[in-house]
């Protein structure tokens, strides 16, 4: 599959000629304005590079290779400009992170050897981000594989939010999710920090100091500084921090952030965790969505409104997945349990809706041997 790179330039002869020299070679394709540019842009795939005048009608260079950057931040930004001055080039670069500035007229030779040099950075900063997320995304599995071992009920729940939250970035528009998907999975990590009696008083429905009470209250902030601590995982902590506060600025953590100035990504965390729960308890999602549209302040509109939509097709129909009664040994990684799974004592070792991975067949396996376990299991291939 050829590199896709975007001519932006209101002189279509100089379009034409670049078709021309790049047949066979690159996926080209041109706009005559920065406007149609970004229409192109969302109908498309990420392009490897950007090319643009400076100097067109409407929204010029450096404000398209802004707006392209929050589009595709990976896109490599090439400036080409008639005018060679000093000025524009530190505009250029400053404002729109160029990687390469240029002067016309440019020969083929000179274009040629930029554009291939951009592709080849797109190349690095990409093959980069996917040996960074699947290597990131290894380990995280297997903290929340771990994880889920502390908590069975918590973490089955947070597989779930994690699936809301993807459906709401896509319909919402959010580019590049893989940080949300990531502080979902991880936002209840903070909890590990929090004494294993206190966790038992509060689960046998025992009354809380103010004080206990708020050392719960606290878990985003507790698990905001573990993950803050994982190399390049900054931008997953801000949203683990803000997961549970509400769109007004009310709760945790008390620093008169609100509004935008909350990532998006943590508003969305903090529908989908809600949604989940009160899903839990109350089955009817129109029920549900309709009392968190009462709680006014505590949700961003926006987002609630995403939330409506991503579910308004399933209003009135009743999608059961087919489901499996399945011996230990015959259930496979990916299948998701349809019901709480517990050894024969009663204690619950997985949550419903928890999605199985190696280390918990693993832990299945063990469990059956140590202290028996019901069997058969109910799961799906949802």
């Amino acid at each position: 599959m050829l590199p896709r790179v975007l001519f932006v330039d209101d002189d279509r002869s100089l379009l034409l000629e670049i078709q021309r020299v790049f047949r066979g070679r690159l996926d080209v394709v041109t706009a005559t304005s920065g406007e149609e540019a970004l229409e192109l842009a969302g109908r498309f795939p990420p392009c490897a590079v950007i090319v643009a005048d400076m100097h067109m009608p409407g929204m010029n260079g450096i404000d398209l290779l802004q707006a392209f950057e929050r589009h595709s931040r990976e896109t490599t930004r090439i400036m080409l400009t008639g005018q060679a001055d000093l000025e524009t080039a530190m505009e250029a670069v400053n404002c729109g992170n160029v990687f390469r500035f240029l002067t016309k007229p440019i020969s083929p030779k000179a274009l040629e050897a930029t554009v291939e040099a951009g592709v080849q950075q797109y190349n690095l900063v990409t093959a980069e981000r996917v040996l960074l997320e699947e290597t990131l995304s290894g380990s995280i599995q297997t903290l929340v594989d771990l994880l889920s071992v502390f908590d069975p009920k918590a973490f089955g729940r947070s597989q779930q939010v994690r699936d809301y939250c993807l459906r709401l970035a896509a319909q919402l528009g959010l580019s590049a999710p893989w940080d949300l998907g990531l502080a979902a999975s991880l936002a209840q990590i903070g909890a590990l920090a929090i004494p294993l009696e206190l966790h038992a008083r509060r689960n046998r429905g025992e009354a809380l100091s103010a004080q206990e009470a708020q050392v719960f209250a606290r878990i985003p902030e507790y698990g905001a500084r573990m993950v803050g601590r994982i190399p390049r995982l900054q931008s997953v902590a801000r949203i683990v921090l803000y997961a549970t506060k509400a769109f007004n600025g009310e709760g945790h953590p008390m620093d008169g952030v609100a509004g935008d100035q909350l990532p998006l990504e943590a508003r969305i965390l903090k529908v989908a965790t809600d949604f989940v729960e009160g899903m839990r308890l109350r089955k009817a999602w129109p029920v549900v969505v309709a009392q968190m549209g009462l709680a006014e302040g505590c949700y961003d509109p926006w987002v609630l409104e995403a939330l409506e939509t991503v579910l308004e097709p399933s209003r009135g129909v009743t999608v059961e997945l087919p489901q499996e009664f399945l011996r230990v040994d015959d259930l496979e990684t990916g299948m998701v349990l349809c019901a709480d799974l517990a050894s024969s004592d009663g204690v619950v070792q997985l949550s419903a809706g928890t999605r199985l991975s190696g280390f918990h067949l693993e832990k299945l396996r063990l469990v059956r041997a140590l202290h028996g376990l019901e069997e058969p299991v109910v799961v799906s291939r949802g």
